[in-house]
């Protein structure tokens, strides 16, 4: 008979058969396989719980996850043959379905992101002893949206392509170029502000932090590991430099994974000296340096509000420095100011605050091509600001 449209094939099979013992003595296993799941049943005296039928069956929990499970037991009564007395017997019953890891276990991700490290120079090395402090300009360098395994075809978005590969040849050169341009004006400090959707998904499934089901290139470990790779780098060839520390906010793509992020730069430059990782969690932050304060956020939430609450968050550092600004990225191009003034530099402000839009090295994907969200400037962008406070200038890595 045609099996109906729809219907999964199942498959059910003895794993251990009967003994010829009395019933209420026997080992019985059931194996039943439905699709891609696997379900085991269990009577037994020894059995009693799904840990102990897991071990029984040997699963490989590494490939599988527990979807469901159910542990029972029940007294059967019955007469001992040799004496004739009553005798009550405890049998339980256990059940577990198995199902297939939708992506790779913890330890995977974990695994991909040592080796992005490894890749970009090593986790445990020596010690690097500190930079000594100097005078000269604060240099911050804004990586934003880098959306490693963002997938983009000319063909249908008459942009350029963009995939894993793409993405680590533009983050290297841009940051590099940018870092070397800098040593030019020899900053006493270096901050590289990372500033959320560095990952282009968050889950195996290829989904966003809150569930958007987006196109990709590649598996979620090559992500991680180019990408690690490629930021890693940057941060150790500023160290090479200056004193150089990192502040990190999560983006709506990669929440989950600006975590992982997070912690492997503080694990690979535990014993570095040159390198500071703020170690804050927090979707705005906020560093100041020789009276200039700047907040950092991504940008896809409390946009109109940041200015009010860099007063409220860093109230602090505000009265003691003379010029602030707002770092943000996210809508990959040049954000509009509201209340627009110009001050006597020459430069646009929001309520006393400047806020900058950083703009992303990535192309549109079909998505943002077919809503029309094309023409943006690819680029990554560095800032210098002056001792004593205020901006002494900025340099500009086109993509491409």
């Amino acid at each position: 008979m045609a099996e109906r449209k729809g219907l999964r094939h199942s498959v059910v099979e003895s794993v251990a058969a009967a003994s010829n013992k009395p019933a209420e003595d026997a080992e019985q296993i059931t194996k039943r396989t439905e699709g891609s799941d696997l379900e085991y049943r269990s009577t037994s005296r020894t059995i009693r719980t799904v840990e102990d039928l897991l071990e029984h069956i040997e699963a490989d929990m590494a490939r599988f996850e527990v979807a469901a499970s159910e542990a029972t037991k029940w007294e059967v009564a019955s007469i001992d043959r040799e004496s004739g007395k009553p005798v009550v017997t405890v049998l339980h019953r256990v059940f577990v379905r198995l199902r297939p890891r939708g992506g790779p276990a913890v330890a995977e991700l974990v695994a991909a992101m040592i080796a992005g490290a490894a890749k970009a120079g090593g986790i445990g090395r020596p010690k690097a002893k500190a930079k000594k402090a100097r005078p000269g300009p604060w240099q911050v360098l804004v990586v934003a949206d880098t959306h490693f395994a963002k997938y983009a075809w000319s063909a249908t978005t008459g942009g350029d392509d963009y995939d894993i590969d793409h993405a680590d040849r533009l983050v290297r050169s841009a940051g590099l170029g940018l870092l070397e341009a800098g040593d030019a004006h020899r900053p006493g400090r270096r901050t590289i502000a990372f500033l959320g959707d560095l990952f282009h998904y968050d889950t195996p499934s290829a989904t966003t932090t809150r569930g958007t089901q987006l196109e990709r290139d590649g598996r979620l470990e090559r992500m991680i590991e180019t990408g690690s790779a490629a930021l890693i780098a940057l941060v150790e060839r500023s160290a090479e430099t200056a004193p150089t520390d990192c502040v990190i906010v999560p983006g709506n793509h990669d929440e989950t994974m600006t975590a992982w992020f997070r912690l492997l730069l503080r694990t690979h430059f535990a014993k570095d000296r040159r390198v500071k990782v703020h170690n804050v969690y927090t979707h705005r932050q906020y560093l100041e340096h020789d009276g200039t304060l700047l907040g950092f956020a991504h940008g896809d939430k409390a946009k109109a509000k940041l200015p009010a609450l860099m007063t409220l968050e860093a109230r602090e550092a505000w009265a003691r420095c003379r010029y602030r600004e707002i770092h943000t990225g996210h809508l990959h191009k040049q954000a509009a100011k509201i209340r627009r003034v110009i001050d006597s530099d020459g430069i646009d402000t929001v309520d006393g605050v400047v806020v900058r839009t950083a703009p992303a090295l990535c192309p549109p994907d079909d998505w943002h091509s077919q809503e029309g969200w094309i023409g943006s400037r690819q680029a990554m962008e560095s800032w210098f600001y002056r001792p004593g406070g205020g901006l002494a200038g900025m340099l500009v890595a086109d993509g491409g």
